[in-house]
């Protein structure tokens, strides 16, 4: 409902409906409609990007890991419902900034944590160098996003819908970070 609708228009009677409860059963579990969001917004963040902290992650050599997250990253955004959540954070962040943390902590942030993790590893162990791992793990997620991100969100330009398209920008973006970082 708030995708489709966006949080003001979005009644709590059409979302008990949906959710074939009362609105009473709605409103035990949630004060109203922003903390009903928030817990949408932390359950579907945790949900859309996998996490990589695991240690089939942290073995990966790193042209295969930066490709791995690059290009998790990249069909995220070709998520429809990813983009709609975006978008309605966006426009609610001004009125409800509880809300716009919840996203970024259980989202954007989480994402570069987990990557400038394995990043502060791989430098430890002399595989690439990055001795500011969140800045690096930031610089390459923006690399992979570059400006079709933006141009999406402005729905200026989709971005592209195959595989090969999304591949070769991942591929881009791998390539000029382990430029900047490979020892030697």
């Amino acid at each position: 409902m708030f995708l489709e609708a966006g949080v003001e228009a979005a009644s709590m009677d059409e979302i008990a409906r949906r959710a074939r409860v009362s609105k009473a059963t709605v409103y035990s579990h949630f004060d109203g409609k922003h903390a009903l969001l928030r817990a949408i917004v932390h359950g579907r963040c945790r949900g859309l990007m996998p996490a990589m902290d695991g240690a089939e992650f942290a073995a990966l050599p790193p042209e295969q890991a930066l490709t791995l997250v690059g290009r998790r990253l990249l069909d995220l955004m070709f998520e429809p419902d990813a983009v709609a959540l975006y978008r309605v954070v966006l426009v609610e962040a001004a009125r409800a900034p509880e809300l716009a943390r919840a996203f970024y902590e259980n989202g954007p942030d989480r994402v570069a944590r987990d990557l400038a993790e394995y990043l502060r590893i791989q430098h430890a162990a002399g595989r690439l160098r990055a001795p500011d791992p969140r800045l690096a793990a930031e610089q390459f997620l923006g690399a992979v996003l570059c400006q079709s991100h933006l141009r999406q969100l402005l729905s200026i330009t989709a971005m592209p819908q195959d595989g090969a398209a999304r591949g070769a920008q991942v591929q881009a973006a791998v390539a000029l970070f382990l430029a900047a970082t490979r020892p030697g």
